[in-house]
C-alpha cells in the first residue's frame, strides 16, 4: 500500500515539474528577449531570479531520481518474491513426489518384512504338526502291535481315537467342582495309562453333566472297543452319531466293533456313511475292503484298497492288504509287487514278510516262500510260528526239513 501510494505522489510531482519547467523557460526567454526594456537599474534582481528558478528545477529533479529509484526497488522486491513463490510451486510437486517414493519404499520394505515373518511362522508351524503327527503314528503302531492278534490276513486298524493326553489335575487339599471337561479329560488320561476302568468312570461323569458331548461318547466306545465290551461300546457309538451324524470317526468305529462280531454288512454301511461325511477318509476306505475280504469279495475288496492308497500313497496297510486280496485272486506277481511296497514304508512289519512267504509258497517258490517265512519269523517269533502251524497256503513246503526246524517240529 505505501509503495503505491509513493508511485502516485512520484507521478503527480512529476506532472507539475513539467508544466511548471514549461512555464519558466518560457518565462526566462521572455525576460532574456526583453532585457533591453528592463530599466539598467534591475539587472541584479533578474539574475536571481534565474538562479532560483534552476535550483528550484535541480531539487524537483533529484525528488523524481529518488522516487525512481525506490519505485524499481520496491518492484524488484516483488519480482524477487514472486520468482520465489513461482519456484516453490514449481518444485513442491516434485518434492511431494520424492516424498511419496521413499514413504513407498519403505512401505515395500515393511510389508517384505512381514511377509518373511509370516512365512517363516508358517514353516515352523507346519515342521511342529508334522512331528507331533508322526509321533501319535509311532504311538498307534506300538498300539496295534501290543493289542491282541488279528487275523493273519489282514491288518485291521484300531478305532481312530481323537484322543489327546492331559495333564493331571492337582486338587490341592480340597475336592474341586468339576466341569464336564475335566472329567473328560480325565478319561483319556486314564485311556493312555491302560486304566480302561477309571476311564470309564470319568466318561460316565462328564456325560452325567452334559449329555450332548459327542467327542466323550466316542471316545467312550474305543476303551470300551479295548475291552472287547463290543454291545456297549457300538452304543456308544451310536450316541456319537446321533449327536453328530455326520461324525466320521464314529461311524468307521462302529465299523470296527460291527467286523468284529462278523457282522459284514453292516460293518460296510458304516464305513460308507464315514467315507460320505468325509470323503478322504483312508482308514474308512481301508477298513470297507477288509469287510468286502471278509466277504470273499476281493475285488471289491481291491476297489476299496486303491481309493485308500490314492488318498495315502505311504498307507502300510492298505497295500498289506491289497497283496492279499491281490493272492486271493490268484494275482500273485501283483500282490508280490504290494508286499515290496508296503515292507519299503514298513521292514519291521513281520505280516508282510508273512503274507509274502505265503504267496511264493502257493506259486511254488519253495526257496523265496523259507526265506522271507525267516524273516517274519525274525520279527516276531512266536505269532508267526503258530500261525505256520495251521497255514493251508504253506503246505507246498510243510514238508521240509527247514521249514520243520522254523517251527520247531
Amino acid at each position: 500500500m505505501k509503495i503505491a501510494n509513493q508511485v502516485a505522489i512520484a507521478k503527480a510531482m512529476r506532472l507539475s515539474s513539467i508544466f511548471r519547467t514549461s512555464i519558466s523557460t518560457i518565462a526566462l526567454l521572455t525576460i532574456l528577449v526583453g532585457g533591453d526594456a528592463v530599466s539598467a537599474s534591475e539587472p541584479r534582481v533578474s539574475t536571481l531570479l534565474v538562479q532560483q528558478k534552476l535550483e528550484q528545477l535541480q531539487l524537483k529533479e533529484e525528488i523524481r531520481d529518488r522516487v525512481q529509484e525506490e519505485v524499481d526497488s520496491a518492484f524488484g522486491r516483488t519480482a524477487v518474491l514472486l520468482n520465489g513463490i513461482v519456484i516453490a510451486l514449481t518444485l513442491f510437486p516434485t518434492a511431494a513426489g520424492v516424498g511419496v517414493w521413499l514413504l513407498w519404499g519403505k512401505l515395500s520394505k515393511q510389508t517384505t518384512i512381514a511377509r518373511q515373518e509370516i512365512e517363516s511362522l508358517r514353516y515352523d508351524t507346519i515342521s511342529q504338526l508334522k512331528f507331533l503327527i508322526s509321533d501319535a503314528e509311532t504311538i498307534l503302531s506300538e498300539i496295534q502291535q501290543q493289542s491282541h492278534p488279528a487275523d493273519a490276513e489282514t491288518d485291521l486298524l484300531l478305532p481312530d481315537a481323537q484322543i489327546q493326553e492331559f495333564a493331571p489335575i492337582n486338587y490341592g487339599n480340597y475336592k474341586q467342582l468339576l466341569t464336564p471337561g475335566d472329567y473328560a479329560k480325565q478319561g483319556d488320561a486314564c485311556f493312555f495309562e491302560n486304566r480302561y476302568e477309571d476311564a470309564i468312570i470319568a466318561y460316565d461323569r462328564a456325560l452325567e453333566i452334559q449329555p450332548d458331548l459327542a467327542d466323550t461318547w466316542n471316545n467312550r466306545g474305543v476303551v470300551l472297543t479295548r475291552m472287547q465290551r463290543y454291545p456297549e461300546a457300538i452304543a456308544s457309538y451310536e450316541q456319537a452319531t446321533t449327536i453328530r451324524p455326520n461324525y466320521p470317526d464314529a461311524w468307521n468305529n462302529r465299523g470296527v466293533v460291527l467286523l468284529e462280531l462278523q457282522q459284514y454288512p453292516e460293518a460296510i454301511v458304516c464305513y460308507e456313511q464315514a467315507i460320505q461325511a468325509k470323503p478322504d477318509y483312508a482308514d474308512a476306505w481301508n477298513n470297507r475292503g477288509v469287510a468286502f475280504s471278509k466277504m470273499q469279495q476281493y475285488e471289491q475288496a481291491v476297489i476299496s484298497y486303491n481309493q485308500a492308497l490314492q488318498i495315502k500313497n505311504d498307507y502300510t496297510d492298505a497295500w498289506n492288504n491289497r497283496g492279499v486280496a491281490l493272492s486271493k485272486l490268484q494275482k500273485y506277481e501283483a500282490a508280490i509287487e504290494s508286499y515290496d511296497n508296503a515292507a519299503k514304508i514298513r521292514p519291521d512289519f513281520y505280516r508282510i514278510w508273512y503274507n509274502k512267504a505265503r504267496c511264493y509258497a502257493l506259486q511254488g517258490k519253495i526257496d523265496l516262500a523259507i526265506e522271507n517265512l525267516k524273516r517274519a519269523l525274525n520279527l516276531n517269533p512266536n505269532l508267526c510260528k503258530e500261525l505256520a502251524k495251521t497255514e493251508a497256503d504253506l503246505e507246498k513246503i510243510r514238508e521240509h526239513d527247514i521249514f520243520k526246524q522254523l517251527i520247531g517240529q
